[in-house]
């Protein structure tokens, strides 16, 4: 078995992965939403009931749609569960000339301080070092119970940026008590209009690209998690050009396969370009929000990926006005493509 559910994290990313034995599956879970949606407490304290644990938690980056609800998690003590490596960068592990204070503990950055407090496994496989590719090296880590995982963002200068902002950045993320948490917008999707029949798909698809540049983004945990022959790319809300360039260095020349995208950055128009699409070979696009706070996905973005990809199926775990719009008949007829969406339980990819 190996099957990846998006679950209803409100404008964020909440996954959870199962693989192996159907009756006693290994489980990771990525991110965790702005807050802990009900779906993802229901589901731990199954798991704590029947005594398994969590064989590995990502927290991709420091932006509050991703890192609220692991803060709401690691107070509750996963509900019971335990947590055998949880991997995430710090400040600690942000490069910088000189010895790396613990600048993050002493301005009282709350993640780290509760990991420090709950003694939670934190970056184990590291040995608590930082994950990062470099030009000769994309890490490749496995699992117990045959999952294999192949680290593709960040790489060194996206986190020495991050480090330039972090006070600024986790005040964004409200991850300092002394700081107002204020939302980011890019790009013009605050300003889209809705609309249904008659969207303009090459149009769209075609207007002119450019790339995220949130130091947060930037330094997104992004990976190809592998199992029994099954590949699919994580994106988080990687810069797509660091994302191909470790599948070059990885694969060589495109396409490269999988069996599903996650979409990175839930369908932002400045991370899904058409070199992104153009270079994947993949039919199965799953787009992770309920478009509340930055109206994702883009219009821009999903069309990038109908008009450049190959009869692609949409995956939508929301159903909203962002999403909805591709549910057209004549739409799916006149460009090849197909749709799914969730329902209060998220949506689940079966591989």
């Amino acid at each position: 078995m190996f099957k990846i559910t998006a679950l209803p994290a409100s404008y964020g990313d909440c996954l959870w992965i199962e693989y192996g034995a159907d009756a006693d599956p290994s489980v990771i879970l990525i991110d965790a939403g702005p807050s802990a949606p009900k779906a993802l407490k229901s589901r731990l304290q199954q798991l704590a009931a029947r005594g398994g644990h969590l064989e590995l938690v990502v927290v991709t980056h420091v932006d509050r749609d991703h890192i609220g609800g692991i803060l709401n998690l690691l107070e509750k003590d996963f509900y019971g569960v335990r947590v055998r490596d949880l991997w995430f960068n710090g400040f600690r592990h942000l490069p910088a000339p000189g010895v790396l204070e613990a600048f993050g503990e002493k301005q009282g950055e709350r993640l780290t301080k509760l990991l420090l407090e709950k003694q939670v496994p934190w970056n184990i496989v590291l040995g608590n070092g930082g994950f990062l590719v470099i030009p000769d090296l994309c890490p490749m880590f496995e699992l117990p119970g045959g999952a294999k995982l192949t680290l593709l963002s960040p790489d060194i200068e996206q986190l020495k940026r991050l480090r330039s902002s972090w006070v600024k950045v986790c005040g964004e993320a409200d991850l300092y008590a002394d700081m107002l948490a204020q939302p980011k917008y890019f790009g013009k999707e605050g300003l889209e209009s809705f609309g249904g029949p008659g969207l303009d798909v090459a149009g769209l698809a075609s207007e002119p690209f450019t790339e995220d540049t949130s130091e947060a983004n930037g330094s997104s945990i992004a990976f190809i998690i592998e199992y029994e022959g099954k590949q699919v790319l994580l994106g988080a809300d990687a810069y797509p050009s660091r994302l191909l360039q470790s599948l070059k260095q990885i694969a060589g020349n495109p396409p490269y396969p999988f069996n599903l995208v996650k979409v990175p950055h839930h369908g932002s128009e400045n991370n899904v370009s058409r070199q992104f699409v153009e270079s994947l070979g993949c039919r199965r696009y799953l787009f992770s929000s309920n478009g509340s706070l930055y109206q994702h996905p883009s219009k821009s973005a999903v069309s990038r990926v109908i008009q450049y990809g190959s009869e692609p199926e949409l995956i939508f775990n929301y159903r909203t006005p962002q999403s909805e719009i591709w549910d057209d008949p004549n739409l799916k007829i006149l460009h090849k493509y197909s749709t799914t969406y969730g329902d209060d339980d998220g949506v689940t990819i079966h591989l």
